[in-house]
């Protein structure tokens, strides 16, 4: 039982040796977890005094820097501050290649302006324009730069850093400086031209190259060959200038001061060729009249024909008789021919040319060619029809055509053998349709009884006719169309009146006796001794005549209405 007591009480003095173990333990972490607070505690506030410390003591202070070369030199941030400081151009700093280091700004820019003239480009741009060369002077690229900027730029390098801190920031622009010893930084400068110099020295050489086409033109006439003499066409050349003038500019702004520029040029062809216009023109039309054996008169209308004969007239151009063949005189060959003055006839230089007009006008009018003057006689020629003569005055009446085509025509005009022809060279008639020329009397009517002048120099009853008869006759002009020789239309062209001419007669009252013997002014009729006045002519007046009314066949054209004609002044000559 003793035995058993002991264990009981060796037991429990066990169990309490292990309680106040467990109570040590307790104790003992309780006090480390409060020394390690206080420790932290204490780093933090002595971190926060070493960093004040080094705010305020590292100024001066040597610090470790990388050299150039790889290798490390103790250098203080004062020494730093006063290498970056400088007021000159860091070293290693170029503008153009040209190394700048430790010079002043001014020093700098004096430095580009001594070697202006050997820093700015030399130009040397070419004009390619059809395999030739045009160059452009180089005056033309009147140079500004951005010098000033650049020197600026230069000089502001390295003189800022993205650090905030003040010492960090030195450090910073401190180790760029040491790298700039071996990398350099270059700055190029920017040079501009005069875009408008530019503009205007380009229009100035490829302006002047610039030709529209020319087409093939018939220039004269041989009136051997009998046709056109034709200079060919010339063909345009249209050139990109606005296109040049950009390749320029480009070529500036990538520095491509040397440079030739291919022009894009176009060649234009013109509308008409030398081919075209001889298988257009040729023969319209052509008119013969028959002139009388009259020497004098002949070799008139020869004249005239030679004068004109090979007359080219381009479209608009207009022919223009009395302008072109000018007053009639001996001094130019023109011979006394009868021609009609006052409604009667006498000789005049220059007589019988109207023929030629006459002629003239049946071709031109075959020619379908616009008529802008005509006049008919004052009676009506024997070598056309009534209604289609064309007479002409000089000063006066005149006959005027106008070539209203758009290809040029030629006068052909000949004389041989007592006719005289005139053709016309063109384009043929449109549709290839041919033109007569018709003359139609519409009206007709005699000319009253002789006028009787008593003339007192010439023996009694003896009679002389002084002025000849000619009838009133009213006539219309026609331009016939037709078409594989049928007639599609007929045009009424020209209306004319001649006016009736009484016959004048003399009769003679002079008496054997040498007394004046007295006339009958009605019948002309001489009786008796006794003195008789001289009876002067009457007045030319057409008889009262009612002119049928011209009905016009159907036409497509309307009909061009001519004004009466008149009997010509007493100073008017018309030559036949």
């Amino acid at each position: 039982m003793s035995d058993n007591n002991d264990n009981k009480a060796k037991t429990k003095t066990d169990a309490s040796k292990t309680n106040d173990t467990q109570t040590k333990t307790n104790d003992t972490q309780t006090k480390t977890r409060k020394a390690a607070v206080i420790g932290a505690i204490v780093l933090v506030v002595l971190a926060g005094i070493g960093a004040a410390a080094y705010y305020f003591t590292s100024i001066g202070k040597p610090a470790a820097a990388a050299a150039a070369g790889g290798n490390t030199q103790p250098i203080t941030i004062e020494q730093m501050k006063a290498k970056l400081d400088v007021q000159t151009m860091y070293h290693g700093v170029t503008i153009n290649g040209m190394d700048v280091s430790g010079k002043t700004r001014e020093e700098v820019s004096a430095m580009f302006a001594e070697a202006a003239s050997a820093n700015d480009p030399e130009f040397n741009i070419i004009l390619s324009v059809d395999e030739v060369e045009y160059p452009l002077s180089p005056a033309v690229f009147i140079v500004t730069s951005n010098l000033p900027e650049v020197i600026e730029s230069a000089y502001n390098y390295n003189r800022t850093s993205t650090q905030t801190d003040e010492s960090a920031a030195i450090e910073q622009r401190y180790q760029t400086l040491e790298q700039l010893a071996e990398t350099n930084e270059n700055f190029d400068i920017e040079y501009q031209t005069d875009t408008i110099a530019i503009d205007s020295a380009v229009r100035d050489i490829l302006d002047p190259l610039e030709t529209e086409p020319v087409n093939a033109a018939a220039t004269s006439f041989d009136t051997q060959k009998l046709a056109f003499v034709i200079e060919d066409y010339q063909a345009g050349l249209d050139i990109d200038v606005d296109g040049a003038i950009k390749a320029v500019k480009a070529a500036v702004d990538a520095k491509e001061y040397t440079r030739t520029i291919l022009v894009d040029v176009k060649v234009t062809e013109p509308e008409v060729s030398k081919k075209d216009l001889e298988e257009i023109l040729g023969l319209v039309s052509t008119f013969t009249s028959k002139t009388t054996d009259k020497t004098n008169r002949n070799s008139n209308i020869d004249l005239v024909c030679k004068t004109i004969d090979g007359l080219v007239l381009q479209p608009g151009e207009y022919f223009n008789f009395n302008e072109y063949i000018g007053q009639r005189t001996s001094a130019k060959g023109y011979k006394e021919a009868v021609g009609i003055y006052g409604g009667t006839t006498r000789l005049e230089l220059g007589g019988g040319i109207c023929q030629t007009t006459g002629t003239l006008f049946h071709s031109v009018m075959m020619a379908d060619l616009q008529v802008d003057e005509r006049h008919s006689h004052t009676w009506p020629s024997d070598y056309v029809e009534t209604g289609t003569d064309a007479t002409v005055t000089w000063g006066g009446k005149n006959f005027q055509f106008t070539n209203n085509t758009e290809y040029p025509i030629a006068i052909h005009a000949y004389y041989n053998d007592l006719h005289v022809t005139m053709e016309i060279y063109g384009r043929p008639v449109e549709d290839g349709m041919t033109i007569e020329i018709e003359g139609v009397t519409t009206g007709r009517s005699g000319p009253g009884a002789p006028v009787y002048i008593a003339n007192p120099s010439a023996p009694a009853g003896s009679k002389s006719t002084t002025k000849s008869a000619h009838d009133y006759i009213s006539a219309e002009c026609y331009k016939v169309y037709y078409e594989d020789g049928v007639e599609v239309k007929r045009v009424l062209a020209y209306k004319s009146i001649y006016p009736s001419i009484r016959a004048e007669v003399s009769i003679g009252v002079l008496a054997p006796d040498g007394t004046i013997a007295a006339m009958n002014p009605s019948t002309g009729e001489v009786s008796g001794s006794a003195a008789a006045p001289t009876v002067p002519p009457a007045a030319e007046t057409a008889p009262a005549v009612t002119e049928p009314a011209a009905t016009e066949p159907a036409a497509t054209e309307p009909a061009v209405t001519e004004p009466s004609a008149t009997e010509p002044s007493a100073t008017e000559t018309t030559v036949v």
